[in-house]
């Protein structure tokens, strides 16, 4: 979806934060992302997928520079805006995908929250496959994947979204060369999966 067909659709950067900070589960799940995740106070963490910035702005405080990279234009220059306005100086935003980061320098942990799903609701196994391996190739200590997936058969499909089985993340991830070295069900539906390479 194009920041034109988003727009078209209503749904803004500021519904989004306001959506996020009254989502019960997805406080859950960013709570233990922010508990468990393994960063280091020198650490370069990429947060891929970023939207607004909201995992951004909370892994701030705990590592030297978080990276933001997401692909609607919209949501970066919004991101940028709050970071200015609450003068977080620790962070930047720019164009990136998990197939093409556009990260030049290295980092030490990858966060993905919330976003990985999208690329198997939109191409399936493939792209979620291609989507990892995206993840694998910056090399990073640690990946952390706090996101929607099945962990429970599915009662009704979604009208919304596809959502990936738990399984197949998991095995996405060791056939990439991760090992997973932490799982924590938040719902049926959202979890978060920490991996090492």
């Amino acid at each position: 979806m194009t920041d034109t067909e988003r727009d078209s659709h209503g749904y803004t950067p500021m519904d989004y934060d306001a959506d996020s900070e009254a989502d019960e589960v997805y406080q859950r799940c960013l709570s233990y992302l922010l508990a468990h995740a393994p960063i280091e106070p020198d650490d370069i963490v990429l947060d891929i997928g970023t939207g607004t910035g909201i995992v951004a702005f909370e892994l701030a405080s705990k590592c030297d520079h978080v990276i933001g990279r997401d692909i609607y234009d919209e949501w970066l220059r919004y991101a940028r805006e709050k970071a200015e306005q609450g003068g977080i100086e620790n962070v930047s935003f720019g164009h990136g995908s998990f197939r093409e980061p556009n990260v030049d320098e290295p980092v030490d942990v990858v966060v993905a929250s919330y976003a990985l799903y999208m690329a198997y609701d939109e191409g399936g196994k493939d792209e979620l496959r291609a989507a990892i391996g995206g993840l694998a190739s910056l090399n990073s200590r640690c990946v952390v994947i706090a996101d929607k997936m099945r962990f429970a058969p599915v009662q009704s499909p979604s009208e919304y979204e596809t959502l990936p089985p738990m399984g197949t993340v998991a095995n996405l991830l060791v056939d990439a060369g991760f090992t997973i070295t932490d799982i924590e069900i938040i719902t049926e539906s959202v979890g978060v999966f920490i991996a090492t390479q």
